[in-house]
């Protein structure tokens, strides 16, 4: 266990990311930060930033980025909304990003998707067949270190196994290098990584709700769930026609059986909903 950890900080593909989102935010969007001081963040905990799409497809790095990996650039924007929304001193109201007005070319049918399909933004109209209840999942996981009190945040996704940090504290791995010369012991590597303890306060839990929908012109066809989040939570009902924009995932069979099963389903993650 000689090895060095490394906690690296933005990749240069991400600090244009981040660069570039701050750029149409303060262009196209000063005036909402503006208008958001003085709410009331009990009434209005979260606030949709509606961004038009055409704005992101202007930039060549944004355009780049959210096509590719729309999620992690999704990700990246609301870490700029956090940054901005502090500096514009505005209340604790949480800044969502959510791009609307998908061009023509993103229109997909459900019946339409396949596995191939995968990763890639989707525009659909869709009639809402079931509503599930509400639910919550632990997107950010907090781990402290029980030896010293170091905190590490580690990122998780919905329905997958919680993920742990990837080694022990900068601090306690440090103090083992010195003390064992560079060569740690694999016992008390170990050791140090079991010191790291998941958290209950800090860590991050997000509503999300399950919508069964399918194409408004064919019913009887196969469904899909989609995934919705936040203020779009208990929001829509059985028979409401939107159209869901998002990205298509795939996700374990519901009714597995066992650990490994590789069946796995089409789902849609909405990172907006425009009602029609």
């Amino acid at each position: 266990m000689s090895d060095e950890r490394v906690f690296p900080g933005p990749s240069p593909a991400q600090a244009d990311t981040l660069n570039a989102w701050r750029e149409l935010f303060e262009s196209k969007h000063s005036e909402d930060f503006t208008s958001l001081k003085g709410t009331d963040c009990l009434e209005q905990p979260i606030f949709p930033f509606e961004v038009d799409y055409r704005d992101i497809d202007r930039n060549d790095v944004l355009s780049l980025y959210f096509n590719e990996i729309p999620e992690k650039t999704i990700e990246l924007a609301n870490e700029v909304l956090r940054t901005m929304v502090a500096e514009y001193e505005v209340s604790d109201i949480r800044c969502i990003l959510r791009p609307l007005c998908l061009p023509p070319e993103r229109t997909k049918s459900i019946s339409s998707l396949r596995m191939r399909n995968r990763g890639t933004i989707v525009s659909t109209v869709v009639r809402i067949k079931d509503v599930g209840p509400r639910l919550g999942y632990l997107q950010e996981a907090l781990y402290e270190c029980a030896r010293c009190e170091y905190r590490e945040t580690v990122k998780q996704k919905i329905a997958r196994e919680r993920m742990r940090p990837e080694g022990p504290c900068q601090d306690c791995f440090d103090k083992a290098m010195k003390t064992f010369e560079g060569k740690i012991p694999y016992v008390v590597y170990e050791r140090l990584k079991s010191s790291m303890k998941l958290t209950a306060e800090g860590s991050f839990y997000k509503d999300i709700q399950y919508l069964s929908v399918s194409d408004i012109d064919d019913s009887s066809a196969q469904p899909i769930w989609v995934v919705i989040d936040d203020e779009y939570v208990d929001t829509y009902k059985i028979g409401d026609t939107v159209r869901i924009n998002g990205v298509v995932q795939i996700d374990p069979v519901p009714d597995r059986n066992f650990m490994k099963d590789t069946r796995r389903i089409l789902q849609i993650h909405a990172f907006s909903i425009e009602s029609l």
